[in-house]
Order: C-alpha cells, then structure tokens, then sequence
C-alpha cells in the first residue's frame, strides 16, 4: 500500500481508499474474517469495523475458526461472533489481520470453493502479507490493523460508535502493549486519541486483558517458567506448553496468550520462542518475540508463517520435540552468523 501525506497525517492511499469503497457501497450482506488463534488485533478489528458497516445498513457477519479468548468477552458484538460462514450469502468478504487464506483456519478450508470465487477486500499490517483479495489495503507502518482502519474510517467519513471504537482501541492497544512497542508512532496514538474521543475507554481493555489473569493462567505460566531452556549465553530462549500443562493447571489453550512476549522479557534476551501443542500431536505452533538484529518474521516465512520483525508464529506440521530440536537448532545459526557470539546450550532450567 502506498501511503501519502496529509496534513502532517500519514494516509491511506486515495485511489486503494476509492476503490474499496467501490466494493464496500453496493454491498448488501458483508463476512468479516478473524485468523484463526485470534489475538485483540484480529478480535477488535473485525468487531470494529462491522460496528462501523452497520451503521451505513450494511449486514454484517464476523467470523472466526477458533473461539475468542476469554480476555476478550468485554468485547461489544462478540456474543455473535461465528465459527461458519453458514450459507454463503455475502456480497463481500473482508479479510482482516492476514494476508493470506491459510491464516483463516477451518473457516477457509470449509469455505474453500466459495472464498476462492469470492469478492475478497483484504486489510493487514503484517510486513510478510502477500494479499488474498481484489483490493489489498496492507500498510506495515501502522502498529495494528485496527490503527489502518482508524484511517479508513477518517478518510472515508464513517461514524464512529462508541463500541466501534472500544473494538478498535482493544486492536491497537494489545498489538502494542498498551503503546510500549516500537512500533508505536505519532499516527498510533494520533488513532488511540480519536478513538477515546470517540467514547472508548483504555482501563475497561487493559485491565481484562493485562491485568486480571484467572488462577489457572498462573499455574499454566509457572509451568512454562519450570520448562525454559537457554542457549547462546542466554540470548536465545524457549518453552513450550502441551496437553499435560492444560490438564495439572486447568487451564484453556487461550490461556497461554503473549508468553513469548514474557520470555523475550527476560534480562538479555534475543530471541525468544514458545512451542505449544494441543490435541493434535502432528502439529507444532510456534510463536517467536525477537529484539534486532533479528527479524522474527523472515525466521517464521521459513516454515510457512510470518508476521512482523519482532514478532512472528508459524505452524509446524511435525511433533513438538522434532520441531522444536529442528527451530532451535535454526535460532542458534541465526545469532552465530549474526556475531553476537555462541556460547552453547544451557540445559538447565532457569
């Protein structure tokens, strides 16, 4: 997407602008995709932006293969959030948060024939986005999908409700932990502003989401902790969680949200990646935190995911301890021909 300047606000491209309008305007009943294990990003922005369509008489359907967390229930219109696109009646499909159908989980390999047909608008921030749609409107500038729908809305002179904005704001805020990540500029909290103006409120989303945790996500994050390893003097670390973590803590897999986040946390981390694998022992998922020089997107494009520079996940169609001997061996080369150094791998826990 290419991005021009505006009274001293970044924008979306005007002819991109027009022309998913042109797609939007005649359209009577409107799908809107999450990717499947959705985050706040995906969450806020498919909410959001049905919140947005309906207030122009659209009927909207959002979508999603896997439940929301339970962190998210705070969410206005996530009560009716649906895991089909039942008898594929829609006019448009909008696709939100990735840029390619693989990251649409159950919802695209059951909707396979009618998505591949489809009127596809595609909107996404990651920098590894390839587009899956007619239009793609893909800025990896902005810190959240949901911040390039803030200018979407701006632009094209949609109202703006107060859920639509909370929606957003949970978007922008989880995308960057509460505007703590690098990839927060003057444009991201330009949008946050707006979208407190417009009636969201920042406390009624970081606290579900940062700061109440249920006692089993506790138990299920002091398992993990027992579970590092180390390597390379510390800049590489890992974990992993399983069917066994779930059932000693009682915890649901949604629970396990942000812990490579946790881990790249730790004093003098580099690299930090979490396994994690649930009911299905033939699949490995895989989400890396990185600090530079390393890019966790391109790491991840390896194994057919991707994401941004400094996070990324993947799906790994192999057991968890093939895969992860296989990842970490792979993060190992990645700091020795970066020079940081090698140091060799601590088998301890720490």
């Amino acid at each position: 997407m290419s991005i021009s300047s505006h009274n001293s606000t970044e924008q979306i491209d005007p002819a991109l602008l027009a022309q998913a309008m042109a797609l939007i305007g005649p359209a009577r009943r409107i799908a809107l995709l999450a990717h499947e294990h959705p985050d706040g990003d995906c969450l806020g922005s498919v909410l959001g932006f049905a919140h947005i369509l309906r207030q122009v008489g659209k009927t909207c359907v959002a979508a999603c293969a896997d439940p929301a967390p339970r962190s998210f229930s705070f969410l206005p219109g996530i009560e009716a959030l649906s895991n089909t696109l039942g008898d594929e009646d829609f006019d448009l499909v909008i696709a939100l948060d990735a840029g390619e159908f693989s990251r649409y989980g159950a919802l695209y390999t059951q909707h396979r024939a009618y998505l591949d047909a489809a009127t596809i608008l595609n909107i996404d921030h990651h920098i590894s986005s390839e587009g899956c749609g007619q239009v793609n409107i893909i800025d990896p500038t902005s810190a959240a999908t949901a911040e390039l729908l803030v200018l979407f809305q701006s632009q094209a002179q949609l109202p703006l409700t107060k859920d639509a904005a909370t929606c957003l704001l949970t978007g922008i805020i989880t995308d960057t932990a509460s505007f703590q990540y690098s990839s927060t500029t003057a444009r991201t909290l330009e949008a946050g502003a707006q979208l407190v103006q417009a009636g969201a409120v920042p406390e009624t989303i970081v606290r579900p989401v940062f700061r109440v945790q249920p006692l089993a996500q506790v138990r299920l994050r002091s398992k993990v902790v027992d579970r590092i390893r180390t390597s390379a003097g510390g800049l590489l670390i890992w974990s992993y969680s399983d069917d066994e973590v779930l059932a000693e803590t009682g915890a649901t897999p949604d629970m396990d949200d942000n812990i490579s986040g946790m881990l790249r946390d730790i004093e003098g981390v580099k690299i930090a990646a979490f396994f994690k694998n649930y009911g299905r022992p033939e699949i490995t998922w895989l989400s890396l935190r990185t600090a530079e020089p390393y890019n966790a997107a391109t790491i991840c494009q390896r194994y057919g995911g991707g994401g941004h520079a400094r996070a990324a996940g993947a799906t790994i169609r192999m057991p968890m301890d093939k895969a992860m001997a296989m990842v970490v061996a792979e993060l190992e080369q990645e700091i020795e021909k970066a020079g940081a150094g090698f140091y060799g791998r601590d088998t301890e826990h720490q």
